[in-house]
């Protein structure tokens, strides 16, 4: 900054995306910076400064500026848009320091909006045992808000953090960041235990039905049939019909389709390879219609014991 824009940016030309980002968000937190303060650590520099210069201005529009000069529009809008998703998420790393149980405590007595805002931006699994031991009233109101949640603006995440900072100065930081929305919602229901995600589900349903079978298509999608073993793949495939499953079959992962032949007899797998080899075009949303069935199905099943969707909250591990 003390060297300017056009110097800046004919740096940032031999720095890779993952260098100009960390600079960047440092740069974004600079304001003012005294003489002395520059001249210490850019001594170097020492012949292009005045004595009496101050280093003034928003570090962020500094950044703005060269980076846009420095890379092309696409390149320095996607840049510039790590940096900004940056900015307020100090507060949340520090949250993550905390065991399930503290947490709970430091929040529980928050808005429900500002709860949900606070696990959308932790990781789910923090996330999840946190939804689990907060008062079963609240569940549900707290995971229809955070898939409701869309963008937040940085200043209401200024002004939470600004409310809570004294709170959780001694806190520690760490890990990465997910987002609202209704998958958001589902990969933290994905953390808890299958008797608290269906209380939880069951009471969202109650009012907005919609929402509650968007989460849950949310979280399961059809390529995590991969993760079922033989019997339960064969105890769904009982139930599903042949042009359903051609058509599901349409955009599924070649290792998908591969189990699913796996488990079907020698000539069944045979017949369906040849009804997708002269299958034509189709539409995609016929295709997603017909994976959601068989998802549905899946759940269904799963409900009646007949098969194993293992893997969440402890207990329902399959060895």
């Amino acid at each position: 900054m003390v060297m300017g824009e056009e110097f800046t940016a004919s740096i940032f030309k031999h720095l890779d995306e993952k260098e100009v980002k960390a600079i960047g968000e440092e740069m974004t937190r600079i304001r003012n910076i005294n003489p002395k303060a520059i001249s210490s650590v850019l001594n170097e520099f020492l012949s292009t400064i005045n004595g009496d210069k101050i280093l003034g201005g928003s570090g962020g529009r500094f950044f703005e500026r060269t980076v846009s000069r420095a890379f092309a529009p696409n390149k320095a809008t996607t840049l510039l848009s790590k940096v900004e998703s940056r900015k307020g998420q100090e507060y949340f790393e520090k949250l993550e320091s905390l065991n399930p149980e503290m947490l709970v405590n430091f929040i529980s007595g928050e808005h429900p909006q500002t709860i949900a805002l606070i696990l959308s931006n932790i990781n789910n699994e923090l996330a999840g045992k946190v939804v689990k031991l907060l008062p079963e009233e609240i569940q549900s109101d707290v995971i229809v808000r955070i898939a409701r949640l869309d963008s937040v603006s940085n200043e209401i995440v200024s002004e939470i953090q600004e409310i809570l900072a004294e709170q959780v100065s001694s806190i520690g930081e760490a890990g990465p960041k997910p987002r609202g929305g209704p998958e958001a919602a589902a990969e933290i229901l994905n953390q808890v235990d299958r008797k608290t995600e269906k209380a939880i589900l069951e009471k969202i349903e109650e009012d907005e039905e919609e929402l509650a079978e968007e989460i849950r298509q949310s979280m399961f999608i059809f390529e995590d049939l991969i993760n079922l073993d033989d019997r339960s793949i064969r105890a769904l495939l009982k139930e599903i019909g042949n042009e359903e499953l051609l058509l599901a079959l349409k955009t599924a992962s070649e290792s998908l389709k591969d189990r699913i032949f796996g488990n079907l007899s020698q000539r069944a797998a045979e017949m369906l390879k040849e009804d997708m080899e002269v299958m034509g075009p189709v539409k995609l949303v016929e295709v997603e219609q017909a994976q959601q069935l068989i998802i549905k199905t899946a759940r269904r099943l799963e409900e009646e014991g007949k098969i194993v969707m293992g893997g969440k909250g402890g207990d329902d591990v399959v060895v």
